[in-house]
């Protein structure tokens, strides 16, 4: 367990007056750093629970709550003063080990290893309302081989209509008027004014491409729906899918701050196992680390026109 020490100052006052304090030792107990596994299925999951130290009576005490595999590939946290509100830090799969074995974390497997992690979290907190900053990303590769950042909340938009964390978690946009924003562009995906008459895709092998599919067609959705199965298709959006998203929303901001309600989430409680036990010793176990560089987090257009597509 770890222990805070704090010293209380009593003040008496007579007749007006202070004149005597003294000071009363209060101890506060926080609950161990942990580290176990849990069992789902077939499968072996690694729970990492930390807490932060306060140095004085006011600091907030932070505790995390990770999940994962080698990597920890889940991370929330909790602050004691408001137990039924946490914060997503990052649900982050692509490449990495985030379950014991050969199991892929990617599609369905995403949601099922969330949903996991939020019934780990609510062993320690009541929580309520799952908040976080959506700058989700992945890496594409162009034509020339090189690794670009794609944006998943605009590219995802572009291809669906709502944003990942919306269609497969049920999140929302945080402020009311970030929420009426977005009805706005949903709006807009499938209205006919929304779609230009002409688009400039950056790239005079895409023109050639999509021009003609762009001509038959009446509104975003419609384009979308004729073009989203093409194989590569991330590296043929890359030259111009911030600029298609800028267009179908205006000239209102995209929404970066969201909530989870999890009295929401629709799904069944998943059988888990705590395993109390870890042969062989603690697991060791590597951070998530940021993506500090996967190229350039922007299209640049002349680059972009270099750019070869068959």
């Amino acid at each position: 367990m770890w222990e805070f020490l704090y010293c209380l100052f009593l003040i008496l006052i007579t007749n007006g007056k202070k004149h005597r304090y003294m000071c009363i030792l209060v101890y506060m107990s926080l609950p161990a750093n942990e580290i176990y596994k849990i069992k789902v299925g077939d499968v072996y999951f690694t729970v990492k629970k930390s807490v932060s130290m306060a140095y004085s009576q006011s600091d907030p005490v932070y505790d995390y709550v990770r999940i994962g595999g080698e990597d920890m590939c889940v991370e929330y946290k909790c602050d004691r003063r408001f137990p039924d509100k946490v914060e997503l830090q990052w649900l982050h799969t692509a490449g990495r080990k985030c379950v014991e074995g050969d199991m892929t974390i990617q599609g369905e497997n995403t949601r099922l290893l969330f949903y996991i992690s939020v019934q780990v979290l609510k062993l320690y907190t009541p929580v309520r309302y799952i908040d976080f900053l959506d700058n989700s990303h992945f890496q594409c590769k162009l034509p020339d081989k090189s690794s670009v950042k794609i944006f998943l909340d605009r590219y995802y938009f572009i291809l669906h209509g709502k944003t990942w964390y919306h269609d497969k978690l049920g999140a929302y946009p945080e402020e009311e008027d970030d929420q009426k924003r977005y009805d706005i562009f949903k709006r807009n995906y499938e209205d006919p004014n929304m779609k230009p008459s002409s688009f400039d895709f950056n790239n005079e092998d895409l023109k050639k491409l999509f021009s003609p599919i762009w001509d038959k067609t009446h509104t975003w959705k419609e384009f979308i729906g004729a073009i989203k199965t093409l194989p590569n298709i991330c590296q043929k959006m890359y030259p111009w899918y911030l600029a298609a998203i800028q267009t179908m929303r205006g000239k209102l901001a995209f929404p970066t701050d969201w909530r989870i309600d999890v009295r929401q989430l629709n799904f069944a409680p998943i059988p888990f196992e705590r395993v109390e036990k870890i042969t062989g010793g603690r697991p060791r176990m590597k951070q998530y680390i940021y993506d500090l560089s996967v190229g350039s987090d922007y299209p640049i257009p002349s680059e972009c026109m270099t750019l070869r597509y068959k």
